[in-house]
């Protein structure tokens, strides 16, 4: 469909007729914010306050128990196998700003929509937007940034701190890095989920951009591997593909990888993963100053 666009007034029709305006807004920003859809939907946690986040890291196995025999002399020296990372609390905040003169045009009967209806919707959309951007960051960068997966899902290149923890004293903070693969293949994919599997603990959500989305998508159809994906993503409007029974999701916010033109592959346990909110604050609104 092709449309003209002629000033209003300057001919009879255009001067009695009016503008067939939709009342709502189409998004041609946000949507592409996929991993904050997905914790915002199942992995967000609620806290009532405090100074800051501490999670203890059981980050070693005990040194002594095991079989014994009668009257057997038995090791019971104490363990010290926990230590706790500390998250400190950040902010986000977007402004609805509206003036006087703008607010008297548009409080109309005939107004075909709600201007601070829409203005906080957008809000709505922004606020989304921004965590989603914080959801990726580096840690490093700004201080006042949500702590994201570009310092967390790092084994020292980015973060040389985690959680308030020095990488090279707590290794078991590393993740599993792969920056000499220069082809995907599906054996080098396979590979590296091997290298973040242990027992139960396994990925269960892969990550990038388009430029490695359609690489995969090559590499699977051309073996009919394509199928099974993420039914709830889908729904929701995430493209995704299901690798080795893990959904494979499309995110423009991914942080790059080799270069600007590819990002990086992340594959994520979610169950270590928390979007952490207080109860009072999450997504709030506040009157008019």
């Amino acid at each position: 469909m092709s449309t003209t666009t002629a000033v209003i007034g300057t001919n009879t029709v255009n001067s009695i007729s009016k503008r067939v305006v939709l009342p709502r807004v189409i998004d041609q920003i946000y949507g592409t914010n996929a991993l904050f859809w997905r914790l915002n939907k199942a992995n967000k946690r609620y806290y009532d306050g405090g100074t800051h986040i501490e999670v203890p890291f059981m980050y070693a196995t005990w040194s002594n128990g095991g079989p014994y025999q009668g009257y057997d002399l038995l090791d019971v020296a104490p363990n010290d196998t926990i230590k706790n990372g500390a998250w400190d609390i950040k902010q986000q905040y977007v402004p609805v700003t509206v003036d006087g003169l703008t607010l008297a045009k548009c409080n109309s009967t005939e107004a075909v929509a709600n201007l601070l209806t829409i203005q906080w919707e957008q809000a709505r959309m922004q606020m989304a937007n921004n965590i989603g951007t914080g959801i990726y960051s580096d840690v490093v960068t700004d201080a006042k940034q949500i702590d994201g997966l570009k310092g967390a899902v790092d084994a020292g290149g980015v973060a040389t701190s985690y959680a308030g923890l020095v990488r090279s004293a707590n290794t078991y903070l590393n993740s599993q890095v792969d920056s000499s693969t220069a082809t995907m293949t599906l054996a080098s994919l396979r590979s590296m989920v091997s290298s973040c599997t242990k027992g139960g603990n396994s990925p269960t959500l892969a990550l990038s951009r388009k430029e490695q989305y359609n690489r995969l998508w090559v590499l699977m159809s051309a073996n009919q591997r394509y199928v099974n994906v993420d039914e709830n993503m889908t729904n929701a409007g995430f493209t995704n593909i299901s690798f080795d029974n893990i959904p494979w999701v499309l995110d423009d916010k991914v942080f790059d990888g080799p270069n600007t033109s590819n990002s990086a592959v992340l594959f994520l346990n979610e169950d270590t993963i928390q979007l952490a909110s207080f109860s009072s604050t999450d997504f709030s609104m506040v009157d008019f100053q």
